[in-house]
C-alpha cells in the first residue's frame, strides 16, 4: 500500500470515530465537530504535501475524506430527525449546514 492510500484509510477511520463519538454525545457541538473534521482532513493533507507527494492525489484525498465526513453528518442528522420532519428536507439543509460551516469554521448568520 502506498502512503497515499494509508492516509486516506487512516483518515477515513479517524473521521468514522469521531462520527460515532459525536453520535454517543460527545460534548462537540457540530461547529466544533465540522471543524475538527477539517483540521483532521488538512493536517494529512499537510503532511503528505510536506512529502512531496503529488497535489492532484492529495487534493482527491483530501475530496474523498471531505465526502465522507459529509455524508456520515447528513446521515446522522436523517437518522436524528423529528417524525414530523421532511427527510429530504433534513438531508438538503445539513449538507448546506455543512458545507457552510466546513467553508467558514463558523455558524451561518
Amino acid at each position: 500500500m502506498d502512503r497515499l492510500a494509508f492516509a486516506e484509510g487512516l483518515g477515513k477511520k479517524i473521521i468514522t470515530s469521531q462520527q460515532k463519538s459525536f453520535e454517543a454525545g460527545s460534548e462537540f457541538d457540530d461547529l466544533s465537530h465540522i471543524t475538527n473534521m477539517k483540521r483532521i482532513i488538512v493536517a494529512i493533507s499537510d503532511y503528505l504535501k510536506s512529502e512531496d507527494m503529488p497535489e492532484n492525489g492529495i487534493n482527491a484525498m483530501a475530496d474523498s475524506l471531505k465526502r465522507l465526513g459529509k455524508g456520515l453528518f447528513v446521515t446522522g442528522c436523517v437518522s436524528n430527525k423529528d417524525e414530523d420532519e421532511d427527510e429530504g428536507e433534513v438531508r438538503e439543509d445539513s449538507e448546506i449546514w455543512f458545507d457552510y460551516i466546513y467553508e467558514h469554521e463558523e455558524y451561518p448568520e
